[in-house]
């Protein structure tokens, strides 16, 4: 009995030690380098067929469309599971899952009136963010990655496009590294970029000439927000300093914003749910919503919405991306 209750203890050690990367950086397996002419190291791109080009299904009457507008879209952390610090970008399991959540409900939300681009990194696993010395080694391995794809997309791809930065996460704080490390040292290239979408982590300011947007058409400037319940504090990084756009007023501060206002919810099911329902206001960096009532509302309520920011403001974005960009 003793002996299988110790094979028993050993097996679970060794899958619960799997979900996380336990060695050091330096002895990581080596993973490809992305090469970004080969469209397989493309998760969303306009010449290949991917959840960017698919639409909420009761989202029919649905005709915004503009011209010569590309997003490059840089995806949240999905790798939370595995025994390495960096993802393998030729991981198909995690290539599909990256694909079916974040690309359908945050990346989609621009389809038809953008080119939407997305390049495939080694990204960071979700420890790296516990572990402050392998996790910045992960961390650059990732940046670099991404730095390499937006190079080769405004060289190959962006044939004098307008320029929307967008991403989520760990995509986010790849985004301001992007711009802090080369779209701000670029003169040409910082004329391109219009927007740029910082969302799920705090940022504090880029720099004065790509400030946090203030109303609803204004441009050259970036949109940031992280969502959670009214009244909530998180435990890490709160406070005025921190920029916040309201997605449903598309004000950085101001009043709570109406019941009315807001335009829809995008759920799993793919499909736009609920307008009229979430309320919004800016306090102390964070974005606090309440909901009006809904069917089973309870089962939906929670402290922090960070893994919604884009979901539950869906059609909020779409239609503000459309009549802030269409001028």
């Amino acid at each position: 009995m003793k002996k299988w209750l110790y094979l028993i203890t050993l097996i679970l050690l060794v899958q619960c030690s799997s979900r996380i990367p336990i060695h050091s950086f330096e002895d990581e397996v080596a993973k490809e380098v992305p090469n970004y002419e080969n469209l397989n190291h493309w998760v969303a791109h306009p010449n290949k067929f991917d959840q960017s080009d698919v639409l909420p299904e009761n989202l029919i009457d649905d005709t915004l469309c503009l011209d010569s507008i590309d997003v490059f879209f840089i995806y949240p952390t999905i790798y939370t599971k595995g025994d390495q610090w960096n993802a393998d970008v030729n991981n198909t399991k995690l290539n599909k899952k990256i694909n079916n959540t974040a690309i359908a409900y945050q990346a989609s939300v621009f389809t038809g009136i953008a080119n939407i681009y997305s390049p495939l990194y080694r990204q960071m696993h979700l420890h790296g963010y516990k572990d402050n010395n392998n996790g910045i080694k992960a961390f650059d391995v990732a940046y670099k990655d991404v730095e390499n794809a937006f190079k080769y997309y405004l060289e190959h791809f962006n044939k004098g496009n307008r320029v929307v930065i967008a991403a989520h996460s760990q995509g986010t704080n790849h985004a301001e590294k992007l711009f802090t490390d080369y779209i701000l040292l670029n003169e040409s290239v910082l004329k391109k970029v219009e927007l740029a979408y910082l969302v799920g982590m705090p940022i504090y300011k880029l720099k004065n000439n790509y400030p946090p947007c203030n109303r609803p058409n204004d441009l050259n400037c970036f949109l940031s927000w992280r969502t959670f319940s009214y009244g909530f504090y998180p435990t890490y990084k709160y406070g005025d300093d921190i920029a916040v756009t309201n997605p449903i007023s598309w004000r950085k501060n101001g009043a709570q914003s109406l019941y009315s206002s807001h335009k829809g919810i995008l759920f799993k099911s793919k499909k736009i749910k609920y307008p009229q329902s979430v309320s919004a206001v800016v306090n102390q960096g964070l974005l606090w919503v309440s909901f009006e009532s809904f069917p089973m509302q309870k089962l939906f309520e929670k402290n922090n919405y960070h893994i919604a920011d884009y979901n539950l403001f869906w059609m909020d974005i779409r239609s503000n991306f459309y009549n802030r960009m269409k001028k």
